[in-house]
């Protein structure tokens, strides 16, 4: 049973109820009110807009193929100067160094002359002998024939003495003396004649003998002379000098090395190119023309103060290289007349970049390569709405790509990014940036 000290405990804790059941309710009374009293928003309808978008309008251009390659310059015609003769080197040209520039006809070595000189006179003066043996054999010949003549003339008239005194002797008028002495006259004529006539006959295999004499001693007057010509080593062209061993006073052998020369306009480069990049080369070659070729030194920044050097194709090696899979060729460059005095001339080991010109193309679109989406698609829009274009593409080359088929002349290709493009999308074009 509660007390009334019960009582008095549990009456607090229902006060504090009751208040916050009341605090409660007048919040939620509040909130009722400002919901039921607010006011409610007017509807607008929002308006569908088309994208804006960035466009370019594109119109067809002659263009030509080019194939592109890197090579290193080297010297068409290049020469060794190597001593022939041996010796001391008594004179260098002035310009036969590193660099010099020389020209055709100049005397660029000269080896001690002074032996071979000497070899060369004592070739001329057997020359000269052997042709004064000749003429003094000659002179003998034609005193023979002389001698000859009046042998012959004298045999034939001892010849008739003798028979005379013969048919003398006969008729018993003349004595066995007179006969055999006429005889004895007769035969030593006939042996004088045949002494003659056999000097006569010896004198051909003399004269024979003489020319080979003859021939022998200007065989070796020309390699006397051929010797002392070689001690002199002139330049065969205008050109320039790669290299120099040898100096004044230094003794050479033959074939001994002495520099190296190279002609002047007369440089080619060796550039390699993958074997798909001739499709566009092959149309010109079918055609029986050479391909033409520009060549520039690489390596200059933008390539302003680079001289432009014109080029043709000369030829393809023999054999496609086994480790790149691309085809050996060589460009001949056209530097007649294109020379200067800078430092960045065209020489050889100039590494250069070669633009290769190929088949031309009348009617070719030239866009940004960013702009061809997958699938050889291109963005059109054709009465403010997009159509999707299938491009036919020839060529994508660095930042470019070349459309032959897809496009008409004067179409507008989209630029800006749309993100969910779909065919037959309404769109508008940005006028000056907006």
């Amino acid at each position: 049973m509660e007390t009334s000290s019960d009582m008095k405990n549990k009456l607090p804790a229902f006060i504090r109820f009751i208040r916050v059941v009341i605090v409660v309710a007048i919040g939620i009374a509040i909130a009722f009110v400002l919901v039921i009293s607010r006011e409610k928003p007017e509807k607008k309808d929002v308006a569908k807009t088309p994208p804006a978008v960035n466009v370019i309008t594109v119109e067809p251009v002659s263009k030509v193929m080019t194939v592109d390659a890197f090579g290193t310059v080297i010297p068409r015609v290049q020469i060794k100067i190597a001593a022939e003769v041996p010796g001391r080197i008594d004179y260098i040209h002035p310009s036969f160094a590193e660099g010099g520039r020389i020209k055709k006809g100049d005397l660029l070595i000269r080896i001690d002359q002074r032996s071979y000189e000497l070899d060369r006179q004592a070739a001329q003066v057997n020359v000269r002998q052997a042709k004064t043996d000749i003429e003094s054999l000659e002179k003998d010949i034609e005193n023979l024939k002389k001698d000859l003549a009046l042998s012959r003339a004298n045999m034939e008239l001892v010849q008739k003495e003798f028979d005379r005194i013969a048919a003398l002797s006969k008729n018993q008028f003349a004595s066995r003396t007179m006969l055999d002495k006429a005889e004895q006259q007769y035969l030593q004529s006939r042996i004088a004649f045949q002494n003659i006539q056999n000097r006569m006959i010896m004198t051909q295999p003399m004269m024979e003998q003489k020319n080979a004499a003859l021939s022998m001693a200007r065989v070796n007057f020309e390699k006397a002379d051929l010797a002392w010509k070689k001690a002199r080593i002139t330049s065969p062209f205008d050109g320039w000098v790669l290299s120099k061993t040898m100096e004044t006073g230094d003794y050479v052998n033959p074939g001994q090395i002495i520099g190296s020369i190279y002609q002047k306009d007369s440089l080619d480069v060796d550039v390699s190119i993958p074997l798909e990049d001739m499709k566009w080369i092959d149309p010109v070659l079918k055609k029986g023309q050479t391909p033409l070729a520009k060549v520039t030194v690489a390596g200059l920044g933008d390539g302003s103060s680079s001289h432009i050097y014109p080029a043709r194709l000369a030829r393809f090696k023999a054999n496609i290289d086994e480790k790149t899979r691309t085809l050996p060729l060589t460009l001949e460059i056209q530097t007649k007349g294109t020379e200067h005095a800078g430092v960045f001339d065209l020489k050889p080991g100039a590494f250069v970049k070669c633009s290769i010109q190929g088949v031309e193309y009348e009617t070719v679109f030239v866009l940004p390569r960013h702009l061809l989406k997958p699938g050889d698609l291109l963005f059109v829009i054709a009465d403010s709405r997009l159509a999707m274009r299938k491009a036919t593409v020839l060529r994508k080359i660095d930042e470019d790509v070349f459309i032959i088929d897809g496009l008409n002349p004067g179409d507008k290709i989209v630029t800006s990014p749309l993100p969910g493009a779909v065919e037959g999308m309404a769109l508008t074009i940005k006028t000056n940036g907006n």
